[in-house]
């Protein structure tokens, strides 16, 4: 308990108190300036761009939440081969963030993998710079966030699945339920509280994306996120006081959030609890 104390309950205290004021750093002096720096979080162009770059890659974790329902129903049948697909796409996720970023970096370049693959399908006229077209960019670092993230949601997901009984499904197969009947009446019951949970994951990493934008475009161009924003304001412009309030106002969306969450699913919790 004194642990979580001083590591984790201090520090938002204290995050808290400096997030009034203009807060330079180290043991510098400073002073008491009230609601400003959250004011200016929401009236900078800077600092509101990150709400913009945000819903690229919400769009992008409920998006992957789709195709990892979709991966997990699928290999949840008795499949040839289903333990090597299940390795290839649960493969990316622990590949580490840095080196998917700079993978990609060579995968979305002038002339690239991706130029190349899209001249051999006939669709050169459409090739862009992609991660230097402000039209362009967070699409492509979002479409990075959910190549890299789906592997997670399908492990879940397969996980809750097979620990559906199997008596189930032979119950309905003999009733002549088909695949999306039994989806529909069996899988997802038993699996929506974990649906939930992981859209919850994807909207709370949606905000606190980190390495794929500050390796690809350090921030710029547009990209700039909740993080890589806070970074910056802290540690190139030594405005501490800023980025605590940043950092505030991510764990207030994030506790939202979760208090969503924990009311649409109010019914479902009651009677795991039971």
């Amino acid at each position: 308990m004194l642990f979580l104390l001083y590591f984790t309950v201090y520090p938002i205290i204290t995050m808290f108190y400096y997030s009034f004021t203009d807060w330079k750093g180290s043991v510098s002096p400073y002073d008491f300036v009230g609601i400003y720096n959250y004011k200016n979080i929401f009236t900078t162009e800077s600092y509101r761009n990150v709400f913009v770059t945000a819903g690229y890659y919400l769009l992008a974790g409920l998006l992957q939440q789709v195709i990892s329902l979709f991966l997990a129903v699928l290999m949840n049948k008795k499949l040839r081969g289903s333990g090597f697909f299940k390795g290839v796409i649960f493969f990316p996720f622990i590949m580490n963030g840095v080196a998917v970023a700079m993978a990609f970096r060579m995968f979305y370049q002038i002339g690239g993998g991706l130029d190349t693959l899209m001249n051999f399908v006939g669709l050169g006229d459409y090739i862009k710079v992609w991660i230097g077209d402000p039209k362009t960019c967070n699409f492509a670092l979002a479409f990075i966030f959910l190549w890299k993230n789906v592997g997670y949601s399908f492990l879940i997901y397969l996980g809750t699945m097979q620990s559906i009984s199997s008596e189930y499904y032979d119950a309905a197969a003999i009733d002549g339920a088909g695949a999306w009947a039994m989806f529909k009446a069996i899988t997802y019951p038993n699996i929506k509280m974990i649906v939930g949970l992981m859209a919850t994951f994807s909207i709370v990493n949606s905000i606190s994306v980190f390495d794929i934008p500050y390796v690809l475009t350090n921030g710029k161009n547009g990209t700039n996120s909740f993080s890589t924003t806070l970074i910056e304001t802290a540690f190139s412009y030594n405005k501490y006081g800023q980025a605590c309030a940043m950092a505030i106002c991510m764990l207030l969306i994030a506790a939202i959030v979760m208090v969503f969450k924990n009311i649409v699913f109010k019914e479902e919790n009651e009677n795991t609890y039971e």
